[in-house]
C-alpha cells in the first residue's frame, strides 16, 4: 500500500514488507530461483497486490461507517506534509536506506568474487563430489554452503538496517526475535536453494546451450508456488492472523458492501487482521496469494491509527489488487521478462566461463562452481534491471489507487478527503520522505511518491465534470 524502497534497499519500505518477513519470502523464493532467472515479481509484493457494478438502491453505505479512534487524524488535508523534525527523520531514514542498498548490492558483488576467485566456491565443490556420487547429494552440500556463506557475510548489514529502524521507531522487535526470523528465513532458503541448484544444475550439464529453456520453465513454476505458498506457509511462520471479524465487525461489514459494489467475491475468512504491532509500528495493508490462496490483510497498526473510513479507503486500494488481477498479472510479466533475460544470462555465462573458468577454478564441462558465476551475473542483472521493475510496479500501484477511489466513492462520505487524510497518516507513521528526489523515485520507489498519492487523491473527481471513471462505473 505505501510508497517506499523495496525490500533490497536494506531498510523495508514498502507496504506489505518488513525486514524479516520479506526476506523470507523474497530472498527464499529467489534464492531458489536464482540460479534460473533474473527478477522476482514482488506479490507483493509483496504484491504484495476490473469489473463494473452498481451501487444498490437503499439505505447508504456511507452512513453505516463508524470511527473506531476518534483521536485519528481528521482536519482536512491538503498536501502532505511533516514536522520539521520528521521531515529530518525522514530524509535521513531515506538516504540511510539508499546506502545500504548499494553497500547490499557491491558487497554481496565482491563476497561472490572472492568465493571465486580465492577458491572458496571451488573447495565446496570437491567437499560436495567427495562426499557422495548423486547429483542431489552434492546440491545438498554444495548450495546450502555456498548461499550460507554469502548471508552471513551479508548479516551485519541486516543487522544495521534493523538497528535504524528500532532507532526511528519503526521497529519494536527484540534482536532476539528479529535472530530467530533471520534464521527462519534462512532455513526456507537453504533448503529452496538446494532444490533450485539441483535442477539447474542437471539442466546444465544435459544442454549446456539451451539449458535456459528448461530453467524458464522451473522459475515460472517456481514464481506460481511461491506466490501460492507465501500466504499459507511463510507468512504464519513470522506472524499472526486472524478473521478480522473477530476485532472488527463493523468494518467487515463495509468492506463487505464494497466488495459488493466492486462485483468480487472474497470470503469473509480471507479477509485478516495481523498482528504486526508486536514487531512493528509501521502501518500497512496487502493483498497476498494467488487462486484459493488470495487474501487481504489489515496490520493491526493500521487499524490502531485509523478510523473505519479510513481503513476503507485502504482497503479499496487492496481491493484494486485483488480484483484487477495484479498477481497473475506480475506473474505474466515476469515470465515475459524472463523470455528475454534468460537468453542473455545464457550468453552471459557461456562467455564469462570462457573467459575466467581456469582463473575461477572452475572445471570444463561446467561443474557445481559455475553456480557461483551464474549467480554474480544474476546479480549484476537484477541491479540492472531494478528501475525497470520498479516502474512497471508504480504503474500497478497508480491503478489500484485509482480502484480505490472508484470504489468507496458514495460509500464513504467525502472519500477524496478520506483517501487524503489516510496517506497522510501512513506517509507520517511510516517517515516517507516529502520530496524524493526524481532519481530516488526513479530507481527506489517501488510506488508513486505519498505526496504525489495524497495530491491525486484530493484532485481524482471525475464524477464532478461528468468524465468516465476507469474501473467502476
Amino acid at each position: 500500500m505505501l510508497s517506499g524502497f523495496k525490500l533490497k534497499t536494506g531498510i523495508s519500505r514498502s507496504p506489505e514488507r518488513n525486514s524479516a518477513l520479506r526476506r523470507a519470502i523474497h530472498i527464499s523464493i529467489l534464492a531458489a530461483a536464482a540460479f534460473c532467472s533474473i527478477s522476482m515479481c514482488a506479490a507483493p509484493a509483496r504484491a504484495r497486490q476490473p469489473n463494473t457494478a452498481q451501487a444498490e438502491a437503499g439505505p447508504s453505505p456511507a452512513q453505516s461507517i463508524t470511527p473506531i479512534n476518534s483521536s485519528t487524524t481528521t482536519a482536512p488535508v491538503t498536501h502532505y506534509t511533516l514536522s520539521p523534525e520528521k521531515t529530518r527523520q525522514a530524509v535521513a531514514l531515506a538516504r540511510t536506506g539508499r546506502r545500504l542498498y548499494f553497500a547490499e548490492f557491491f558487497w554481496g558483488l565482491l563476497i561472490l568474487w572472492l568465493a571465486l576467485r580465492t577458491g572458496w566456491a571451488a573447495k565446496i565443490r570437491d567437499w560436495a563430489t567427495r562426499a557422495a556420487s548423486n547429483s542431489f547429494v552434492q546440491a545438498a552440500i554444495f548450495c546450502p554452503l555456498l548461499v550460507l556463506t554469502l548471508d552471513l557475510a551479508a548479516l551485519p548489514l541486516h543487522a544495521w538496517a534493523h538497528s535504524v529502524l528500532r532507532g526511528y521507531g519503526l521497529s519494536v522487535q527484540s534482536w532476539g526475535s528479529w535472530l530467530l526470523d533471520w534464521m527462519k528465513s534462512e532455513a526456507i532458503t537453504l533448503i529452496l536453494a538446494t532444490f533450485a541448484g539441483w535442477i539447474l544444475f542437471m539442466l546444465i550439464r544435459r544442454s549446456p546451450r539451451r539449458w535456459w529453456i528448461g530453467a524458464w520453465v522451473a522459475a515460472v513454476v517456481l514464481i506460481i508456488a511461491g506466490f501460492y505458498a507465501e500466504p499459507l506457509i511463510i507468512e504464519p511462520l513470522f506472524y499472526d492472523f486472524h478473521p478480522l471479524a473477530d476485532s472488527h465487525p463493523q468494518l467487515v461489514r463495509d468492506v463487505e458492501q464494497t466488495i459488493a459494489r466492486a462485483g468480487v467475491t472474497i470470503p469473509e475468512n480471507r479477509i485478516l487482521e495481523m498482528n504486526a504491532s508486536q514487531k512493528l509500528n509501521e502501518t500497512n495493508a496487502y493483498v497476498s496469494g494467488i487462486g484459493n490462496a488470495k487474501r487481504v490483510v489489515f496490520w493491526d497498526t493500521l487499524l490502531a491509527r485509523t478510523n473505519e473510513p479510513q481503513a476503507l479507503s485502504v482497503f479499496g486500494h487492496e481491493l484494486g489488487h485483488y480484483a484487477l488481477g495484479h498477481g497473475w498479472k506480475g506473474i505474466v510479466l515476469s515470465a515475459i521478462g524472463l523470455a528475454f533475460a534468460l537468453p542473455l544470462l545464457a550468453w552471459l555465462f557461456a562467455g564469462t566461463l570462457h573467459k575466467w573458468e581456469s582463473i575461477w577454478y572452475v572445471r570444463p564441462p561446467q561443474d557445481w562452481t559455475s553456480l557461483a558465476v551464474l549467480l554474480l551475473l544474476i546479480s549484476i542483472l537484477q541491479f540492472v534491471a531494478t528501475p525497470i521493475n520498479n516502474a512497471a510496479s508504480r504503474y500497478i500501484e497508480h491503478q489500484a489507487d485509482v480502484y480505490g477511489l472508484e470504489v468507496i466513492h458514495g460509500i464513504v462520505p467525502n472519500s477524496q478527503q478520506v483517501a487524503a487524510q489516510t496517506d497522510q497518516i501512513l506517509g507520517e507513521s511510516n517517515l516517507e520522505d516529502p520530496n524524493p528526489s526524481p532519481y530516488t523515485i526513479f530507481w527506489f520507489y517501488t510506488h508513486p511518491p505519498i505526496a504525489d498519492r495524497l495530491n491525486f487523491a484530493l484532485n481524482y473527481d471525475p464524477w464532478s465534470t461528468g468524465q468516465p471513471t476507469e474501473f467502476i462505473h
